[in-house]
Formats: C-alpha cells, sequence, structure tokens
C-alpha cells in the first residue's frame, strides 16, 4: 500500500502537476530503495522537503554554530511536528504516533550509520530499512 501511494504521488502526481505548471526540477526523489543508511534514505526519498528542510532548519543551525548532530535533531523535530499534525487534522485525533515514529528515525539512522562503518558494502542497512518501512511505514 505504501508503495503504490508512493508512485501515485510522487511519480504520477507530481509529475503532472510539473507539466501543467511547467515546474523544471522534476527530480522529486531518487533511487531511495537501494538507501543502505536511513540517512541516505531521508535525503533521497522526498527531494522538495529535503531540500526545504535543508535550507530552512540545518543550514540556519549550523551558521548559529550548533553541532551537525543537534542541527539533524532539530530537522526531524520539526518534521516530527508536521508529520503528526499532519496526521492528526485529518484524522481529528492527536496521538503522537507520527511525531513519535519521525523522531525514532534519529536512533536508527545512528545504528545504520555505525552498521555501515563497521561492514563497508554491507546491505544491512538496507535491510533495517525494508525493515522498518514495511512494518512502521
Amino acid at each position: 500500500c505504501w508503495l503504490l501511494m508512493f508512485y501515485g504521488l510522487f511519480h504520477l502526481w507530481l509529475n503532472i502537476l510539473a507539466e501543467l505548471t511547467y515546474f523544471g526540477d522534476r527530480q522529486f526523489y531518487r533511487a531511495w530503495w537501494n538507501a543502505t543508511r536511513l540517512d541516505e534514505y531521508w535525503r533521497n526519498w522526498n527531494m522538495p522537503v529535503h531540500a526545504w528542510l535543508v535550507r530552512h532548519c540545518f543550514m540556519p543551525c549550523m551558521n548559529a554554530g550548533i553541532s551537525k548532530g543537534v542541527a539533524m535533531f532539530v530537522v526531524f523535530f520539526v518534521s516530527a511536528v508536521a508529520h503528526e499534525w499532519l496526521v492528526s487534522v485529518p484524522c481529528h485525533t492527536t496521538k503522537v504516533w507520527a511525531f513519535l515514529g519521525m523522531l525514532g528515525q534519529v536512533p536508527l539512522i545512528a545504528l545504520t550509520n555505525f552498521l555501515h562503518r563497521m561492514n563497508r558494502g554491507s546491505q544491512v542497512g538496507n535491510f533495517i530499512f525494508w525493515v522498518t518501512f514495511c512494518i512502521v511505514g
């Protein structure tokens, strides 16, 4: 179901809108399904949102002298708040599941980066990505 929603929204609908509005940049996603680390997945799967978060959250934190790890946490916190709002408002419920799911990505990113450093070229990170993607969503 998630893959069909991804295909329908990011491949079909956004390309139709880009065609109708003469939007030149059609790179809405890169090969996220091959990600061997979760940080790689998050950089590849939604390019417009990633670019916005880098420009408006990550870079201002870095320019303010905040460490890269804390800046990444700020980005995921902002994204977690946005995901919770996008889920809770249409569903008329506030359960914090989307918020916790997004913040839960931070330790998984650290885990997959650690595993990648230990086993260069390993697909363990890709396996962790697919397990969390299929089970959690």
